[in-house]
């Protein structure tokens, strides 16, 4: 399964973060860990520069976090990403799970 976490500080998104595989299909067939991959660099090309980005493939783990402050000029593709990975979460909740981080 893909764990999917949206990270806020003081209600403001703040960090996207997905880990794990979903196991839908085999390696390099799997639609489901293909969407949330392809969300998620785009998030991360997205940010350059405002963003620190992070990926570890041995867990799998890519996880996106940006100062609260920048989120005003962020918040189109930021909302758009989580919207989008709630969705796909919500067509397939045996793949792929939503959670919120709240400080």
């Amino acid at each position: 399964m893909i764990e999917v976490k949206l990270f806020y500080q003081y209600g403001t998104l703040t960090g996207i973060e997905s880990r794990g595989h979903s196991g839908y299909s085999h390696s390099g067939t799997d639609i489901i860990c293909a969407a949330v991959s392809t969300l998620m660099q785009a998030v991360m090309l997205g940010l350059e520069g405002v963003a620190h980005n992070t990926i570890d493939e041995r867990v799998p783990l890519m996880r996106v976090m940006w100062p609260v402050n920048e989120q005003e000029k962020i918040s189109l593709l930021t909302s758009t990403i989580a919207e989008s990975l709630a969705q796909i979460a919500k067509e397939n909740p045996a793949y792929v799970k939503v959670m919120e981080v709240r400080k």
